[in-house]
């Protein structure tokens, strides 16, 4: 409950994060539920790090839990690593590269279709940049 507990899980945290990373997504998962619980709990209750899901991630997602869930441990990993000084538009960018290497991985179970296709093209052509600042509009 205070900024000081938060701060002690901080390593579980980046645990949780490399678990879902890691892991395939598999929806009869309980770890991986758990694992994604607690660091949504811990993104909405930490002082040092401040989360804005804008409207690009919903829109690159497209309202796919899973995809969300990677997405945030990818957020919560890469802020972690980095730490507290890290850029928004920094965080952003590398948080989505992290998405984009997970979901076009065949091993994770994901068969990439629509925007995350899209993401992970943008990526591979070096112009992640400009596809996400398109997603903002």
């Amino acid at each position: 409950n205070t900024a000081a507990e938060y701060r002690k899980a901080e390593p579980q945290v980046i645990l949780a994060c490399d678990y879902v990373y890691a892991s395939p997504i598999d929806k009869d998962n309980v770890h991986r539920k758990n694992a994604l619980s607690f660091i949504v709990k811990w993104m909405s209750g930490t002082s040092d790090f401040s989360f804005i899901i804008d409207e690009s991630v919903y829109r690159i997602a497209n309202n796919d839990n899973e995809v969300m869930g990677v997405y945030f441990a990818c957020l919560s990993k890469y802020a972690l690593e980095k730490g507290k000084g890290v850029d928004r538009e920094e965080l952003k960018f590398n948080s989505f590269v992290l998405l984009a290497n997970y979901c076009e991985n065949p091993d994770n179970n994901y068969k990439p279709r629509g925007e995350i296709k899209k993401l992970i093209e943008a990526k591979n052509q070096g112009k992640l940049k400009e596809y996400l600042d398109s997603k903002k509009k």
